[in-house]
């Protein structure tokens, strides 16, 4: 997913999205990404060309895409200790991780400008036990339209489940909030949680402290937890 930001418009984006189906590695992967910015690139001249239509997007893109990691989440050799983490993980390392059941940690590397940010933290047998995810601008706005009315009403991914934790925050490019949400992880494979006790205090503390740094990462403010 891409999103270019409308700098004219603080609510608005240009977001689009590329699949890649089939096997992917670095080449193909970078190819998709090419594609898909720079189709959004394409738009943003379009928007430009009519400019004096009322929701004409100005945009200001970036370097052009020179390599992409086929790396997969989850795969072999992706775990580590979580005290070795220093991309969007890195902020849990002070937490009580390791009591929590999840001394392990899978990450994306450290990355400002992403639309969205996640973290996974793992059990002892490297399986994703929780997800702490940060969405941003338009992609923040796309998961509220339909994650939103769920977590208001007290709902986490799967109506009926509670075991999740929520936070927003103001950010300076965009005027929709960020969102950051913990949840506590199913494994579809065994149909069983890698860690079988949510526990809700570790679950506020570690959302705060990934909120807190992906905010002043972005420079937003204002970070506030959901009750």
């Amino acid at each position: 997913m891409a999103a270019l930001d409308c700098v004219n418009q603080k609510d608005k984006a240009l977001v689009a999205y590329g699949d890649l189906l089939g096997t992917s590695n670095g080449t193909t992967l970078t190819g998709l990404g090419r594609v898909t910015t720079e189709t959004a690139e394409k738009a943003a001249e379009k928007a430009a060309e009519k400019a004096a239509e009322k929701h004409g997007c100005q945009v200001k893109a970036g370097e052009r895409l020179s390599g992409l990691s086929a790396a997969r989440l989850g795969a072999s050799g992706t775990a580590k200790p979580l005290a070795r983490a220093q991309g969007s993980c890195a902020a849990l390392r002070g937490t009580d991780a390791a009591a929590a059941g999840t001394p392990e940690a899978m990450e994306y590397p450290a990355d400002p400008d992403a639309p969205q940010t996640n973290c996974y933290l793992a059990t002892k047998a490297k399986k994703p036990g929780y997800g702490l995810y940060a969405y941003y601008g338009a992609a923040a706005k796309d998961f509220l339209a339909s994650k939103g009315d769920q977590l208001e009403k007290g709902y986490g991914p799967t109506h009926g489940d509670r075991d999740y934790a929520w936070a927003t925050a103001a950010c300076p490019r965009s005027a929709q909030q960020a969102v950051f949400v913990l949840y506590h992880l199913h494994d579809r494979d065994t149909d069983t949680y890698p860690v079988p006790h949510y526990s809700a205090s570790f679950a506020r503390d570690a959302l705060r402290a990934f909120a807190d740094h992906e905010a002043k990462q972005r420079g937003c403010t204002g970070v506030r937890l959901a009750t």
